[in-house]
């Protein structure tokens, strides 16, 4: 049996994505780099399947748009398991929370409920079903992509696992989010004061909404689908998250200023609803899985090596980036209310979930 060419089908797809974003960029040469990427599909290995399981047509949702890397990943996972099970298991993909009309909680309560079977969700989203999972993504609990892969590997992945197991939701697997960065369109970012009283998007939850009130920040929560019109009416000043978002989002269009600060982590979960999980037989269980493992590698390899091209597609744009020091950054940290924050935030998560996530 041959084997799946799973990393030729996501390069594939990503290429495609990639060209689509470099054209909304750059607008040159976009008909004949996509078109020589579709093509490079022709020579994708057939695979041989003796999938003997039930036949299924799941729903995969994502609350981020088309060419984002969770829903590019999630096609290509999708892709991986129609070829393993021989087209028995066809999953779809709809991004941007359509299946919830663009609403993030009823996309969590949709994944919870089983009207949608399965998802690539950031951790911060589902949060809503269990606040400690924000642990994940308190300031500066990183250093690297290693770092925080590592935890999810580890303790991390197992506290996250485990919670949602307990919402209804099985985990199979993380994938990066990125390094959430600060854009606006008032003013460069370097020091505390100069973040003052900006009006900024946070996806809510008490660490994103407390940690901007500790700066002197006025944090809105609001869906990613409203994001970019927001900023483009300037119903907010800014917003906060990784440098895919900020570049498959086109946020570059209407934020003149990033702050390269890489203040908080984020991570998708590749999730299913849990009564359909239990419902697979064990030959398919072990084909999500495999599929799942190669897509989430290949998924955190395009984040950390795509990261430069997408700053300098900010940069080819006209956008202002300030990359802080390490310095710079403690002095961020430095603000007593900041200081007070984190005492709060690991009062209010508690010492299992800050454990988990190598916190003291």
């Amino acid at each position: 049996m041959k084997k799946t060419n799973f990393k030729k089908l996501v390069s594939v797809t990503l290429a495609i994505a990639m060209a689509a974003s470099l054209t909304a960029c750059l607008g040159s040469g976009t008909a004949e780099t996509t078109a020589a990427a579709a093509d490079s599909s022709n020579d994708t290995e057939a695979v041989e399947s003796t999938y003997t399981g039930k036949s299924y047509k799941l729903k995969m949702s994502s609350t981020v748009g088309e060419q984002s890397n969770a829903v590019v990943v999630a096609k290509a996972f999708a892709d991986g398991v129609k070829a393993k099970t021989g087209g028995a298991v066809e999953i779809s993909v709809y991004a941007s929370d359509q299946l919830s009309g663009g609403d993030m909680a009823k996309g969590v309560e949709n994944i919870q409920n089983g009207a949608i079977d399965c998802a690539f969700e950031p951790v911060d989203v589902m949060a809503n079903l269990d606040k400690t999972l924000l642990t994940l993504s308190l300031p500066w609990t990183f250093d690297s992509y290693a770092d925080a892969a590592a935890a999810l590997q580890g303790e991390g992945g197992a506290y996250i696992t485990k919670a949602l197991d307990a919402k209804g939701i099985h985990t199979v697997g993380f994938i990066h989010n990125g390094f959430r960065q600060l854009t606006n369109s008032k003013r460069a970012v370097a020091t505390p004061e100069d973040i003052k009283n900006l009006k900024l998007r946070v996806p809510g939850g008490d660490v994103f909404m407390n940690f901007f009130k500790a700066l002197g920040c006025d944090p809105v929560a609001m869906s990613f689908s409203e994001l970019f019109t927001a900023l483009q009416q300037g119903t907010v000043d800014g917003q906060e998250n990784g440098f895919d978002l900020i570049t498959t989002n086109k946020f570059y269009e209407v934020q003149k200023y990033i702050t390269e600060w890489n203040y908080s982590y984020g991570a998708f979960a590749l999730v299913f609803n849990k009564a359909t999980w239990d419902g697979f037989d064990d030959e398919l269980k072990t084909i999500l899985l495999e599929e799942a493992e190669e897509a989430c590698a290949l998924g955190n390899k395009n984040v950390e090596d795509s990261e430069a091209d997408k700053i300098e597609i900010c940069k080819t744009a006209g956008c202002e980036i300030t990359e802080l020091t390490a310095e710079q950054i403690e002095a961020f940290k430095a603000v007593p209310e900041v200081q007070a924050y984190y005492t709060q935030m690991k009062e209010l998560y508690g010492e299992e979930a800050c454990k988990a996530f190598g916190i003291e």
